[in-house]
């Protein structure tokens, strides 16, 4: 089977590394904090310390993974230019033989300012002078722009949801606020989903393409937290401006996403077409935590 090597083993690096193991693959997780990777060594996945930034080390993070899957998912770095690490990580990649990089990226690249009536798909224009977007875009045109002999996979991520991580999460602690009374639109995609994205992009990604990733329903920020605070039987979460006097205009990069082109040319069947569905499967994985 083929070997996957995940540079930036976070949230979606950890479900990701954890389901390809089960299936009897080799996994190599590399991140700066291994400490708290250590549940993932007594699985059976190789874990690795990687700082991005010195290149000897990315050689040994591929070192002997010929022939496998690279899913880059560093946060972005303070000290090497943008796009640099993306590159260095492309030549280690070649070097190495590894088949196929998967970079995940992002759907707020499409701009801060709140547009509820439009859809954004994979043709739709990204927004150019968006400061805190500026290292994905980077990243992106490293990418687009490399010659080494890699196959190369962008996937655009909506918000990411899931067990412990995601609005659910947050109505737990009471830090969630809805922005300008929750009217704006938003899209979300569940890690499993991520995950099952990834595995198709590796074995049917074309060279060079590139894939927003996201849930079949968007919603509307109040519909989202109304359905589940009922479910959950806890209180609605507050609401904030997105401009109020004296403090700086709150930033909204969520959009209505169209997820055709993934699941046409990806194959993919969503195990959680809408929030309904995910939320549930949330429930049913943490009742045994909670019981």
């Amino acid at each position: 089977m083929t070997p996957l090597v995940i540079l930036g083993c976070g949230y979606i690096g950890t479900r990701l590394a954890r389901t390809a193991v089960a299936a009897g693959r080799q996994v190599r997780a590399c991140a700066r904090g291994t400490g708290r990777m250590a549940p993932l060594a007594s699985e059976g996945i190789e874990v690795k310390y990687l700082d991005a930034e010195q290149p000897k080390l990315l050689n040994a993070a591929l070192a002997s993974m010929r022939g496998g899957t690279l899913v880059y998912s560093i946060p972005p770095l303070q000290g090497p230019p943008p796009g640099d690490t993306v590159r260095r990580t492309l030549q280690a990649a070649a070097g190495a033989g590894i088949g196929c990089f998967i970079y995940l990226s992002s759907s707020g690249l499409y701009g801060d300012s709140p547009d509820d009536d439009v859809w954004i798909d994979d043709d739709t224009p990204i927004v150019l002078d968006d400061a805190p977007m500026s290292a994905a875009r980077a990243n992106e045109g490293a990418i687009e722009s490399s010659t080494f002999d890699v196959r190369t996979v962008t996937l655009r991520l909506a918000p990411v949801y899931g067990p412990g991580r995601g609005v659910r999460a947050r109505l737990r602690k009471g830090d969630y606020k809805l922005l300008d009374d929750g009217q704006h639109a938003i899209s979300r995609i569940h890690v499993d989903d991520v995950v099952q994205v990834i595995f198709a992009a590796e074995t049917t990604g074309a060279h060079g393409s590139r894939y927003l990733v996201a849930d079949d329903e968007p919603t509307t920020q109040i519909e989202y937290a109304t359905w589940l605070a009922n479910r959950m039987g806890v209180e609605m979460p507050g609401t904030r401006p997105a401009l109020a006097p004296g403090k700086p205009r709150v930033a909204h990069r969520n959009r209505r996403i169209r997820n055709a082109r993934m699941k046409a040319e990806l194959g993919v069947t969503l195990k959680y077409p809408t929030y309904r569905e995910g939320e549930a499967a949330i429930e049913a994985e943490e009742t045994p935590a909670t019981a």
